[in-house]
C-alpha cells in the first residue's frame, strides 16, 4: 500500500527525473489524451445567447422570424442551431435586434 501511495504522490507532483522510463510514460500518456481525446473536451461550449440584427437576416417573412433567424446562424456558424427563444429587442438608435437563445 505504501508503495501505490508513493508512486501516486510521484506521478502527481511530477517528481520523476527525464530520461526514466516513468516519465516517458507519463508524457506517452499526456500526449494520448491530447491525440485521442474528444474534441469537445478541449472547446468551450457555444454561447447559450446570441444578438442578431434585423440587417443581417434581409427579407423575411415575419411569420418566419424563427427560421430566417436559424438560417441565418447556420449559414454564419456552418452547423444546425437549436433556438429555443427569440426576444426583440428596440435598440436606441432605432434598429430592432433579436436575443436568440439556444437549447
Amino acid at each position: 500500500m505504501k508503495i501505490i501511495l508513493s508512486t501516486l504522490k510521484k506521478i502527481l507532483f511530477w517528481s520523476y527525473d527525464r530520461g526514466t522510463w516513468q516519465y516517458d510514460v507519463m508524457c506517452v500518456l499526456i500526449l494520448a489524451f491530447v491525440m485521442f481525446a474528444p474534441s469537445s473536451a478541449f472547446h468551450s461550449r457555444r454561447p447559450t445567447a446570441i444578438i442578431v440584427r434585423s440587417s443581417e437576416i434581409g427579407q423575411f417573412d415575419p411569420g418566419n422570424l424563427e427560421q430566417a433567424i436559424r438560417d441565418q446562424l447556420e449559414r454564419k456558424y456552418g452547423h444546425s442551431v437549436k433556438i429555443s427563444r427569440i426576444e426583440r429587442v428596440e435598440e436606441s438608435s432605432g434598429e430592432i435586434s433579436y436575443v436568440v437563445y439556444q437549447k
